[in-house]
């Protein structure tokens, strides 16, 4: 007769029992710690933190180290082994009540506690209320717990644990010890499913408990409940493609190969491995997170080539992610990350969603600035260098501009030699009005505060004008009068100021100056009453006078 014995998952089976089975939490236990050994316990606890890092466990860890009959004096851990620490364990303790507030919400709850808070524990040091997911609880129900809270008896303390800090009233924060428990990193969590896996007799590859990390994301439940799941599907040997398959996650070798024809522009091919992918069982939007992991592990090595020597990462990302960076150019990849966030974007709130892939990896290779698509990019004879290099210049000139400004409104004789270069935004702004554009020089000198400026780009705050094209006809004129292309962007940032609000500031100083000038000062002196208006260059005036009469006088000839 054989004894069918319950199964307990594992996130339930290796549930911490000591303080120093906690995970990435040393801050934590040192402070609670000196806090139990000194006998400086606060009146209410507040654990926060995301799911799965141990807030509950801990809220009961610290309701057996309290009421522990066993516990040594120095030590904050719980013995375990006495009748307090093993009905704790067992949730049938009369004295630690735990409460769940995602269930029991209202003011009738709180104040059954309020009601059992003057009766002492039965048989323990202290009666602990332990109240899990307390943002939950309405605001009549926090308002009834405030007297409470702020002076509750000697024999009694609150354990709360939240995942959302931020509904709870200030009120109740500034009565409580809070304490924020972190994610777990990845290199302490890939440890610990390897020690769990090797308990239960179970041969599971690095990748794949890389893999069962970032999908739990921090959370010690999370990674080992997918733990589990794996074992389950394969309780011999957890491979990464157990896991990859398990969790519809894409092959993380295709997705690089499918990074690798994005970025050579190989579009037909692009869109077979896509296809391949999808027809693997792949799920779509996960096909794009795969792809957003891999710009960003690459992007990642680029900038601290160190993390390719780190063994937590898949073998596959370190040595593939090491040549991408190699490959390409930081402003390649935050093209491709752009790109494909707004495409997930698209994504998650889409119809037609392979469909939609499709266009978007197209999308990808037909905006980035790699060669042209499927190798059609002309080839350009050796000889008469110079003339090739001059076409060359003015391919990408009309590539650009397809991308960003109407081709129509740009002189086609455009070439090389004839770009005006303009160094800082008065000589842009200065531009308007020499070509005679005097609306868009009012409002670009009086109504646009400039964000950031750089030969080619401007950034620009324009929330005073109405008119909605107006960037698009600034960067029309402008790389039609430049003979290059220019970005004109909008931003909210209002640390800027516009010409007009920089010249009076000028002359506001000037004045101050000229004041202190000693020939200035007698005159204003001689002369009650009488005050310096503005400032003007006379030379400038006659700069202009003399040009204007020249240029009237050839017109005459």
């Amino acid at each position: 007769m054989t004894v069918n014995t319950e199964y307990k998952v594992l996130a339930r089976k290796y549930r911490p029992q000591t303080f120093g089975d906690l995970i990435g939490q040393e801050t934590l236990v040192q402070i609670l710690t000196n806090a139990i050994t000194t006998n400086r316990i606060a009146n209410a606890y507040l654990l926060t933190g995301v799911r799965g890092v141990g807030k509950t466990t801990t809220a009961r860890l610290i309701a057996m180290s309290l009421n522990c009959e066993n516990r040594k004096e120095s030590s904050c851990e719980p013995c375990g082994n006495c009748d307090s620490c093993q009905s704790i364990r067992s949730d049938h303790n009369l004295d630690v009540i735990e409460m769940d507030a995602a269930s029991k919400t209202g003011v009738d709850d709180v104040r059954e506690i309020i009601d059992n808070v003057k009766y002492k524990p039965v048989n323990s040091t202290f009666k602990i209320f332990i109240i899990d997911e307390v943002h939950m609880l309405s605001k009549s129900a926090f308002n009834a717990l405030l007297k409470t809270l702020e002076e509750p008896p000697e024999h009694v303390k609150f354990i709360f644990a939240t995942t959302e800090v931020k509904k709870i009233p200030v009120t109740i924060l500034s009565r409580c010890q809070r304490f924020d428990l972190k994610r777990v990193d990845s290199e302490n969590l890939g440890k610990h499913l390897k020690k769990i896996s090797e308990l239960e007799k179970v041969k599971i590859d690095d990748d794949a408990i890389a893999l069962l990390v970032r999908a739990g994301d921090g959370s010690v439940r999370d990674s080992i409940s997918l733990l589990d799941q794996a074992v389950i599907n394969n309780s011999k040997n957890v491979t990464a493609e157990t896991v990859t398959n398990m969790l519809g996650l894409a092959d993380r070798g295709k997705i690089y190969d499918l990074l690798e024809s994005i970025s050579k522009g190989k579009a037909s091919e692009s869109l077979i491995i896509f296809r391949d992918l999808y027809n693997s069982g792949a799920d779509i939007l996960m096909i794009f997170e795969e792809l957003l992991n891999a710009v960003h592990s690459i992007t990642q090595i680029k900038i601290s080539p160190d993390i390719k020597k780190d063994i937590s990462i898949p073998e596959i990302e370190r040595v593939r992610g090491d040549y991408f960076s190699k490959q390409l150019s930081m402003n390649s990849l935050g093209v491709m990350w752009q790109v494909l966030f707004k495409g997930f974007q698209e994504l998650q709130h889409g119809f037609h969603l392979f469909q939609l892939g499709e266009m978007i990896i197209i999308r990808l290779i037909y905006i980035s600035s790699n060669p042209n698509p499927e190798g059609t990019k002309k080839e350009i004879p050796n000889k008469n260098n110079e003339d090739a290099q001059l076409i060359s210049k003015n391919q990408e000139i009309k590539k650009e501009v397809d991308l960003n400004t109407d081709i129509n409104t740009i002189n086609n004789d455009t070439t090389a030699s004839s770009i005006i270069k303009i160094t800082n935004f008065r000589q842009f702004v200065d531009l308007f009005y020499k070509k005679r554009e005097a609306l868009l020089h009012t409002q670009l000198y009086n109504s646009v505060k400039l964000i950031s400026f750089k030969e080619g780009e401007v950034v620009i705050n324009n929330k005073l004008i109405r008119d909605q094209n107006f960037n698009r006809n600034i960067a029309k004129l402008i790389s039609k009068w430049t003979g290059r292309i220019w970005q004109i962007h909008s931003s909210d940032s209002n640390i800027g100021s516009t010409l007009s609000e920089e010249d009076i500031i000028d002359q506001q100083n000037e004045i101050k100056k000229m004041k202190n000038h000693p020939e200035v000062k007698k005159i204003l002196e001689a002369l009650p009453g009488l005050s310096i208006h503005s400032i003007t260059d006379i030379t400038d005036t006659v700069d202009e006078t003399v040009d204007e009469f020249e240029a009237e006088n050839h017109k005459e000839v």
